[in-house]
């Protein structure tokens, strides 16, 4: 920087120097022209540029740290400086003063002529300064040139030595952590990082050695509570296996005395009063009310046949594969065999693979309309729709004389409530639609959990 900064005040005192060759040769010519054709604007002019000349002849000597100018510190160049100077002030000046205050135009004349060789000869010590200005910068520019290399060659050696020390410091320790990584990634747990320095990478050295040594303590007694492991979760698992079983058999017995509650015991209570009156007509010797009563019970008690009979059938489904198609078909022909009800089938799209808990629920909603419909619809015709475009629908219809859903289809109703129940078990949507006399609709919205 500082040989740097030496350059550009060196170039700065050439061209200062240059500037005050220029002005001589300008004050030489105002000079002649003032000789030949004396004005007051010309005398003006001269003293300016003699002020000028001054100032910048003062400036090369003392230098100026703002611009930067500064002459070269050689004692050629400041005793050239000197000589200068003193000519200016001894033989210049005094010269362009005479000129000027001369009275007439011939003693003028006269020393402006003895004033151009003494212009030549101190012109030319200014182009000696500047000759030695510009050797110097040089010397000053091979030198800068020579300090760039040494600190392009110090910055390639101080870059290969950081390198060094980086491979060795840094780099090297790495190393040996990742192939003892790479050693305990094949379960080799007696690697070991040598720990070569006090810093993070040597804490890091330590850390995983300590690792090491608690990972091998670890993995000599992990078969062993895998193995203990194993065996309690498959003791857990069985355990879990029978606590659903009996659930299901739990929720299926709750199901079923329901069932029962709604059918068989209405069915009895309904024999039990017929009983209390046909014992009342036999006292009192009423024959003919008394067979009207024997076939009354004769009635209730193959209605309850029956119930009993689709109750068996029903709760005894089992479903050994998850083929709804085949279950619902199959369901519709035994409906049909025991109730002289024409049935029909309909599917659209694929039939997804659902799980079989899923197809077992719906076939029992699925028997749970038909056993619905057997009692209450007197109906003749039977349609169920399995549509399986974007989520599987089931749609059981009927041309019975419908029912009032908002009053039939309550809680209070048990059987439409256990299909309520069986429908939420495999998160789907129950519907029912009905107008009196115009037959009525099920609809069973099936969600996607599938296999």
């Amino acid at each position: 920087m500082q040989v740097s900064q030496r350059l550009e005040g060196g170039a700065a005192a050439i061209n200062d120097a240059g500037r005050e060759r220029m002005r001589s040769y300008r004050i030489a010519y105002q000079l002649q022209q003032q000789v030949a054709h004396s004005s007051p604007q010309l005398l003006a002019d001269i003293r300016h540029e003699m002020t000028a000349f001054e100032m910048t002849l003062n400036e090369l000597a003392h230098g100026n740290p703002q611009r930067p100018l500064y002459l070269p510190k050689d004692q050629q160049v400041d005793a050239q400086m000197i000589r200068l100077i003193h000519a200016w002030q001894a033989d210049i000046k005094p010269h362009i003063e005479s000129i000027i205050n001369s009275p007439d135009a011939a003693t003028q004349q006269v020393a402006l002529a003895s004033y151009r060789p003494l212009l030549e000869r101190y012109v030319t010590s200014i182009n000696d300064l500047v000759v030695m200005v510009e050797n110097n910068n040089a010397h000053a520019a091979a030198l800068l040139l020579y300090l760039q290399i040494a600190l392009v060659m110090l910055a390639l050696a101080g870059t290969v030595a950081m390198l060094y020390i980086f491979s060795q410091m840094v780099v090297r320790p790495i190393q040996q952590l990742q192939r003892a990584i790479s050693k305990m990634t094949t379960a080799d747990f007696d690697m070991r990082v040598p720990v070569t320095s006090q810093d993070e990478l040597g804490e890091l050295a330590m850390g995983f050695n300590r690792m090491a040594d608690e990972l091998r303590d670890i993995y000599a007694t992990l078969e062993q509570r895998v193995e203990d492991k194993t065996r309690s979760i498959e003791a857990k698992n069985r355990e879990l296996a029978a606590l659903d079983k009996a659930m299901a058999i739990s929720e299926e017995r709750n199901l079923l005395a329901q069932e029962l509650h709604d059918s068989i015991a209405q069915s009895l209570a309904f024999l039990n009063i017929q009983i209390q009156l046909l014992q009342e007509d036999l006292e009192k010797n009423r024959i003919a009310d008394a067979l009207k009563g024997v076939s009354q019970i004769r009635e209730g008690v193959q209605e309850s046949y029956e119930h009993v009979r689709e109750l068996l059938v029903h709760f005894r489904t089992r479903i050994d594969s998850t083929d709804l198609q085949a279950a619902i078909c199959s369901a519709l022909k035994r409906f049909e065999k025991q109730t002289n009800i024409r049935t029909h089938f309909e599917m659209c799209g694929k039939l997804p693979d659902f799980v079989p808990e899923q197809v077992l629920q719906i076939m029992h909603i699925v028997q749970e309309a038909l056993s619905n419909i057997r009692k209450h619809a007197q109906a003749s015709h039977v349609k169920i729709a399995l549509n399986c475009a974007d989520r599987c629908v089931i749609d059981i219809d009927d041309n019975g004389v419908g029912f009032d859903v908002e009053h039939d289809a309550g809680e209070n109703h048990v059987g439409l409530r256990i299909m309520r129940e069986r429908a939420q078990k495999i998160d789907a949507e129950l519907i029912f639609a009905s107008e009196s006399a115009s037959g009525s609709r099920i609809s069973l919205i099936l969600s996607e959990n599938r296999k």
